[in-house]
Parts: structure tokens; sequence; C-alpha cells
């Protein structure tokens, strides 16, 4: 777990016996202490001290740049796991606010495209926040390192990360409603570990995985509540709205070329993630690079 130690002082250790929870997904859950404080707890076998640590900087750099987040305050052990309180005051988890008005999905899925509009106009100074390219190319080496790339199938994905822009504009990289809460009408972020700057491709490829794929799989269902019909509302949605389109041909475009970059995160986790079971690991990497390696000469980074 690492050095329970933070800038020289011993980690408090809270309990959240009692405690609502709020939200939860992949990496772990939130939880209300009181009217103004909730806390990120961050499971043990999916993020370390230093990771843990780094989101907590990241969150206040975020922050003082405009990006609207909640204020991060002190780390703390919860049991055998690493959290982060967080300032919240009148907050709900953004999917169970969703899934309590399924008659608002429109609204709240043109807020969510509207709120990443914005964060995508959002500039920073370089080397604040890391080059998101590098992630995606972390994730090739990943897969490779795994056997499940040859080397001349690693170059061209890598080719293809290289014709992606560079750009020192925000992108959260997990923006799904199980990592927003909603405050006094807008959305906020709560969990920004993976967040750097980039071109949206980037961050609508990382959208794809949960609205499209983990919907389609039913992991998301459990976690926010949400149908698969409605996540696939959602997306279309935001589709539509992000790209201002309702042509249904250009929408169906602009689908595929986002399926295309998401293949990259999607094989590199069936491929590397302990939650897989081995007789489906093989079979379903091997199907998903056919699909990707078919279409990969006819991507290209939008918008």
């Amino acid at each position: 777990m690492g050095n329970d130690n933070f800038n020289g002082k011993t980690l408090k250790e809270i309990s959240i016996d009692g405690c609502e929870l709020l939200g939860k997904g992949g990496n772990g859950a939130v939880y209300k202490l009181d009217d103004e404080r909730i806390v990120k707890i961050y499971f043990s076998n999916r993020a370390d001290f230093e990771k843990i640590k780094r989101n907590r900087e990241i969150t206040k750099t975020a922050f003082v740049h405009g990006i609207p987040s909640m204020i991060a305050f002190e780390m703390v052990k919860v049991g055998n796991d690493y959290g982060v309180i967080y300032e919240m005051i009148n907050a709900k988890s953004f999917g169970q606010e969703m899934y309590e008005n399924p008659d608002k999905l429109e609204f709240f899925s043109n807020m969510i495209a509207d709120t990443l509009k914005k964060l995508h106009q959002t500039e920073f100074e370089d080397g604040i926040l890391p080059d998101s390219r590098d992630r995606l190319k972390n994730e090739v080496k990943m897969t490779l390192d795994a056997g499940f790339y040859k080397p001349n199938e690693a170059e061209r994905v890598l080719k293809l990360i290289d014709t992606i822009p560079k750009r020192n504009t925000f992108i959260h990289q997990d923006f799904h409603p199980g990592n927003l809460m909603y405050q006094n009408g807008e959305i906020m972020l709560i969990d920004v570990d993976d967040s750097g700057v980039g071109h949206p491709i980037i961050d609508l490829a990382a959208m794809y995985l949960v609205y499209v794929s983990a919907a389609k799989s039913n992991y998301k269902v459990t976690q926010n509540g949400l149908t698969k019909d409605q996540y696939a509302f959602v997306w279309k949605t935001i589709l539509k709205r992000y790209f201002n389109t309702n042509d249904d041909k250009e929408i169906a475009e602009i689908d595929r070329i986002i399926k295309g970059y998401s293949m990259i995160s999607f094989i590199k986790g069936v491929a590397t993630s302990p939650n897989v079971p081995n007789y489906l690991r093989k079979p379903v990497v091997f199907f998903t690079k056919k699909k990707f390696f078919k279409m990969i000469d006819t991507l290209h980074p939008i918008p």
C-alpha cells in the first residue's frame, strides 16, 4: 500500500459506518460524511498511495484553473484503503439523479455535453497536466508486454496516436455519471485521476467505453441503475448536442470513429484486467483487434 505518511504527517483514520453511499465505480466509492464533506475511497487493488496523492494535487490544479471540481482537503485511511476528503454541500451523485428522474434524461444528457465542451475549451500551461497521448501509448505498451500485440501491430497503433494533434485543453478521460456530482444545478467533477490535456477524441473514446461498451455488457447498469437502452439514448443525445447535428448519418459516422479510438483502451483492458475471465480474454481480444485493424486507416481525430 505504501507509506502512510503525507507531508510528514501520519494519515488520520476515519470510519464510514452509517455513512450514505453516493456513488460507486470501478476504482472506488464516494460516501457522504456530513452536510459539508464527502470522502472518495480508492479500492486498494486499483490505486496506490502515490496515485491518490497525485489525484489530490491534480484536483487542486484543476480547481484553480476553473474546472468545476470539488475542493480537495486531506488524505485519510479508511480500513485498508486510502481516501480523500472533499468539500461537498448539497451534492448528489449525477448517476443517481439520472436514475431517479428518467423523464429528464435528455436534459441531463445535454448538460453532460455542455459541460464537456466547456472542459475541452479550458487551456492549461505546458507541463501542468500530463499529455493524454502518453497515457494511450502506455496502454499500447502494456498490451504489447502482455503478449496481445505483435510488434508491428503496436507500431500501427502508436502511429495512429501520433496523428492526434497536441492540445493543452483539459480532458477528463473518465467522464461518466458515476464520476460526476450534481450540485446546485451544475455538474461537479469528483474523480480526476486520469485527467490531462489533449484532443477531445481521447475523452470521447473513454466515454464510449462506459456509455456504449460497458452498458451493453450490463457492467455499469448495476453501478448507476441506468439500463443499456437509457445509456444508448444518453450517448446519442450527447453526440447530437456536442457536435451540433441531428443528422443520423453524421451521428453514425461520428460514433464509428469514436468507437475505433476506444478500442485502444478496450483491448488493453481486456488483455490486462484481472477481472476478465481467462477463457474470454483471448477470443475477445482477437475479435476486437480484427475489427480495429480493419478500420484503423479510416480513423481521424474529431472534432
